[in-house]
């Protein structure tokens, strides 16, 4: 049961973070929330990615690889929502490039967006988090793509 309560209130902190990255009413404020964004979906990537590396797998049991998947699929559900926004994309990209630790590059930021914008199992929806398989099915081919274009 506690287990359950701390991955409620993340789902509630990430619902509310990623609310607040889309209500930025003007360019400045929209460009800042799309770094912002693309940031913590960069750092967690990342944090995935070690992991991943590490154990050979995402381990939905373990806080911080929970955690680090659902900023990624907040990420993605912000990307995918102002996938037609030229500017939202820049910024995100931007941030992603700033926070990755040089594992996102400006010649693979593209790559792995793209990647991003093809999977289909990252929605976010704290009545559907059931679908953690989907989720981490998508988070693997990202993570894939990523160690890919890092080579």
């Amino acid at each position: 049961m506690k287990k359950f309560s701390i991955i409620m209130m993340c789902v509630a902190c990430l619902a509310f973070t990623s609310c607040k990255s889309l209500s930025g009413g003007g360019s400045s404020s929209s460009d800042s929330a799309a770094k912002a964004t693309g940031r913590n979906t960069a750092t967690a990537l990342v944090g995935l990615y070690n992991s991943y590396r590490a154990n050979g797998t995402i381990s939905l049991s373990n806080t911080a690889d929970l955690t680090n998947a659902l900023v990624v699929a907040t990420g993605y559900t912000s990307l995918r929502s102002n996938q037609n926004n030229a500017a939202y994309k820049t910024s995100f990209a931007s941030g992603m490039v700033s926070a990755s630790t040089s594992l996102i590059t400006t010649a693979n930021v593209n790559s792995i967006i793209n990647t991003m914008n093809s999977l289909t199992g990252l929605n976010v929806n704290a009545a559907t988090i059931s679908n953690n398989v989907n989720t981490v099915t998508a988070l693997l081919t990202l993570i894939q793509a990523l160690g890919t274009a890092s080579n």
